[in-house]
């Protein structure tokens, strides 16, 4: 299991860069486009290939998911979103750097589908499903999220602070998205939906990312949900998979 998960690792790191030079050389995509967010998906499924004896499977749509899960994929992220922007404007914290232009966040909102799937089919749909079997639940939730952490590098030279709360904001993301999706055999399509929404209500304070006040409170919102979740479904989180 180690052995499959370090080549899927290293197989998505390569894609990633193999798309963002394709992407940067070409100019072909504007910046707003991040084909790289396909990187995962390409290692995910050329794990499928390679390892076909395995016998593993992905699970884009879970036929027993009711649409009250969908639309809770949705709401939470929306309802984060809303509580950072008050807390935020209670704060008064601008904004240091200029503001993406209307074109921009139109290509953006355009991909994001694309980017979110690209994504959810790496991480959730083969990363987390395949740690799972062997993992408590809060454990492999941390690991999926420390390993998803690196690939949002446009963040990486912000300073330790930060990173710091850039990596308590990405663990509490994927402790949340592990309540909703382990259930349903890790759906690619709910997991999507969490994280399109997340990319789109993030729009809502695009320029506010890069101050280190809004990552705070950003990490805060995000940590006591993520508790939240781990003390209603303890269960699921800290027991031993069978």
């Amino acid at each position: 299991m180690v052995l499959r998960i370090v080549i899927f690792y290293v197989l998505t790191w390569f894609f990633i860069i193999l798309l963002g030079g394709i992407q940067q050389q070409t100019g072909l995509l504007p910046a707003e486009i991040g084909l790289p967010q396909w990187g995962p998906a390409i290692a995910a499924l050329l794990m499928l290939f390679i390892f076909r004896k395995d016998g593993f499977i992905l699970t884009f749509v879970s036929k027993n998911t009711g649409w009250q899960r969908y639309l809770q994929a949705a709401i939470i992220p929306a309802g984060a979103a809303l509580l950072v922007w008050l807390l935020s404007s209670l704060l008064q914290i601008q904004p240091q750097t200029a503001s993406a232009t209307q074109a921009s966040l139109w290509l953006a909102a355009i991909w994001a589908p694309f980017g979110a799937l690209g994504e959810e089919i790496g991480w959730r749909g083969y990363l987390h499903k395949k740690l799972d079997p062997q993992m408590r639940g809060l454990v492999s939730s941390i690991l999926v999220g420390l390993l998803w952490m690196p690939i949002h590098i446009h963040f990486l030279n912000q300073g330790p602070l930060f990173i710091f709360l850039l990596v308590l904001l990405i663990i509490s993301y994927s402790v949340v998205v592990y309540a909703l999706v382990q259930e349903t055999g890790f759906s690619i399509l709910l997991a999507a939906i969490f994280h399109l929404t997340i990319n789109l209500t993030n729009m809502l304070y695009l320029d506010l990312f890069y101050e280190t006040q809004f990552m705070l409170i950003n990490a805060l919102v995000w940590v006591l949900i993520a508790a939240g979740f781990v003390v209603a479904k303890r269960q699921l989180f800290f027991e031993r998979r069978k």
